[in-house]
């Protein structure tokens, strides 16, 4: 059952070629064929939450899609025996706007507290040596130092949290804090940490970035104390969540709460505005206009829109410019336990074409694998993008082959997505480069005009899924204050 909350206190909402010769040719704004108060393009968590807060505030909005799903960057493979994620893959119960968006459209929400032990049950393998726990203290690849060598590299970066600079979640926009905008590799240094030791605690397995180089300080440490503020806020609940029939239910089930049903496989080309209004044009034609647009899509598609008036140049640069994250996720289903022949953890990490394996454990005991999620990070991923499908596929398997013997034969890929080959993504999560928190973080998401910005990537305290409904408040409020 949907709850609505009638009309919203203001208040409350706050807690590139192709496309200019599109433009060229687009008809004045009185030809537009479809009207409404406000336009949101792209039917995300960001673009959904700012439609649902926009109509409870009494504004005719049109939610408009690229793709032929909804869910943006929540993807849920539903042909995957568990429904795993290759986009938004869990949440905890600190992201307060996710959980009472699935409860407010009534998506129950599954406790992953009993599989949370299995999952940090990992092996380790470097050069293509399994090294295991014991092993690991005195084995001659080890860079931690006394009395750390007991930790495995990815439990590692954690340690960096207590020398964490940054004091609250907005922390990283302080203009007092930007000369923490360098390359994490040089703030970890200047903690101690030797280049051994950011490569094997980072660079391995990137969780931003291609390697420690390469990413900006003030982005890890901002993740790093969002993550502290999760654990503080998970205290005597949940460990983490995810929803019933994949977690793409929950934008899913926002877009049947509209009053207007989402039009999907509106792939827009150029956006046009002036005083009067906003005009959106799609690729097939079919044109739009309402006083207000607000664009939830990825900077890495939008620099391939035609805007006019042309963002302000520091804008367009942020838009040009800014990072997103290389990741494709390979979902398999082992034919056999093969773990239990060579009696090891079927989770793994390693330094070779595979980042991590995870065991999703999705049915109804915890000890039952349903399936295996393959992570490929980085440049690993980018190897893979140059591949066709069933090539990729084939290389990820090989390499997992040679990994664990026990699993030749065993793996049935059931599903692949690479996000930086999803032309309405190109690219998962905005990374921040080395200089550009301080450049681009605070203009980014300014409205221009009638045009107003949504996303993760403009988000100020949270980050993920929470940050994408975050943004999605505040685009909201910058509409219903000029209305």
């Amino acid at each position: 059952m949907v709850h609505r909350r009638g009309n919203l206190d203001r208040r409350e909402l706050l807690s590139a070629t192709a496309g200019a010769a599109v433009l060229a040719a687009t008809p004045r704004l009185l030809k537009a064929r479809k009207r409404s108060k406000v336009i949101v393009i792209g039917a995300g968590l960001s673009g959904l939450g700012a439609a649902l807060a926009l109509e409870e505030a009494g504004l005719d909005v049109q939610v408009i899609e690229g793709r032929d799903r909804i869910g943006g960057r929540v993807l849920s493979h539903r042909n995957v025996p568990g429904n795993p994620e290759s986009g938004g893959t869990s949440f905890a119960p600190g992201y307060a706007r996710l959980v009472s968006a699935a409860n407010d459209h009534g998506v129950e929400l599954i406790d992953l507290t009993p599989i949370v032990p299995f999952f940090f049950q990992r092996e380790l393998f470097l050069g293509g040596e399994r090294i295991a726990p014991d092993a690991w203290v005195s084995h001659p690849r080890n860079p931690f130092p006394e009395p750390l060598k007991k930790l495995m590299p990815w439990a590692y970066l954690g340690t960096a949290a207590a020398k964490n600079p940054l004091t609250t979640n907005e922390a990283w926009l302080d203009p007092a804090n930007s000369a923490l905008d360098i390359p994490v590799s040089e703030w970890l240094k200047s903690i101690g940490w030797s280049d051994d030791a950011i490569h094997m605690a980072y660079d391995i397995n990137p969780n931003w970035g291609d390697s420690a180089r390469t990413v900006s300080a003030l982005m890890v440490l901002s993740a790093l104390k969002f993550q502290q503020t999760q654990q503080e806020l998970a205290k005597g609940k949940a460990m983490g969540y995810t929803a019933r029939d994949g977690n793409q239910a929950i934008p899913e089930a926002m877009a049947r709460a509209l009053e207007r049903p989402v039009e999907l496989r509106r792939n827009v080309v150029a956006i046009r505005s002036d005083r009067n209004g906003v005009e959106v044009r799609c690729a097939d034609g079919t044109r739009y206009q309402a006083e207000h647009v607000v664009c939830s899509i990825p900077t890495a598609v939008l620099r391939n829109v035609a805007i006019e008036p042309a963002l302000p140049a520091e804008q367009a640069r942020a838009v040009r410019e800014l990072g997103v994250q290389a990741i494709s996720l390979v979902h398999a289903v082992p034919r056999r336990k093969f773990w239990e022949d060579d009696a090891l953890s079927p989770n793994f990490v390693s330094d070779g074409l595979i980042n991590m394996a995870v065991a999703e454990r999705k049915g109804a005991d915890p000890k039952e694998v349903t399936s295996l999620s393959l992570w490929l990070r980085g440049e690993n991923a980018r190897k893979l993008d140059r591949l066709d499908d069933a090539e990729a596929t084939a290389a990820v398997v090989r390499e997992f082959e040679k990994l664990r013997p026990a699993a030749k034969g065993q793996l049935e890929v059931l599903a692949y997505h690479s996000w930086m080959r999803d032309p309405f993504s190109l690219g998962d999560w905005a990374v921040w480069e080395p200089g550009q928190v301080s450049a681009f973080a605070r203009i980014v998401g300014k409205a221009h005009g009638r045009m107003h910005f949504c996303g993760e990537h403009t988000a100020i305290s949270n980050r993920g899924m929470e940050g994408a409904l975050e943004s999605s408040e505040r685009v909201a409020l910058e509409i219903l204050d000029d209305a």
